[in-house]
């Protein structure tokens, strides 16, 4: 067999792939993927006018909302950063640092719920008095889950019911050295 012979088997394979192209070799199909120039193309005898398809009226883009990303307590880090999947009771991803919507957060010295006077890149630099956050939703120290405070009293949770996720959208953090103006 001559090499001419293998060639003309491949020759055809392509030819026919090329054929089925809805554009064809070159591109030049049409919208409705028929090339002109012989008879019984796709497209023809429809009814439809030559030319272009007629364009639809273009929408704006829209988006779903976003829901309000909770500002939650990194004991790591021992500082407040926005929560991007709260699941459990627990952040399982961090975005920036925050201060939470009420300005009362847990002041880690005293393993209390205390108003923030002054906060700095998610942290407290001057504590005030003994506060419960607006949704009663409080970490409880013997696992580190958030969880709704069913009886509270002096910035501590004294009985913890079910799991939870603070409430409330969380508040960008003041300027360094700038009182906070959550909870306004």
């Amino acid at each position: 067999m001559t090499s001419r012979a293998l060639l003309a088997p491949a020759a055809l394979a392509a030819a026919v792939l090329l054929a089925a192209c809805p554009s064809g070799p070159s591109g030049a199909g049409g919208p409705d993927g028929a090339r002109g120039g012989s008879a019984g193309t796709a497209g023809q005898g429809k009814g439809r006018a030559e030319g272009p398809p007629p364009r639809k009226k273009r929408r704006p883009i829209t988006f779903a909302p976003c829901s309000e990303r909770p500002c939650m307590l990194h004991a790591g880090r021992g500082r407040y950063h926005e929560c991007l999947n709260p699941t459990g009771g627990r952040c399982s991803h961090f975005g920036a640092p925050c201060a939470p919507a009420g300005g009362c957060m847990r002041d880690p010295a005293s393993s209390t719920y205390r108003t923030c006077e002054k906060v700095r890149g998610g942290e407290c630099d001057q504590f005030g008095a003994a506060c419960v956050p607006p949704d009663r939703c409080m970490v409880d120290p013997r696992d580190g889950v958030h969880r709704t405070c069913e009886e509270a009293g002096a910035g501590t949770c004294r009985r913890f019911g079910e799991v939870c996720a603070p409430k409330g959208a969380a508040t960008a953090p003041a300027p360094r050295d700038q009182p906070s103006t959550s909870g306004t």
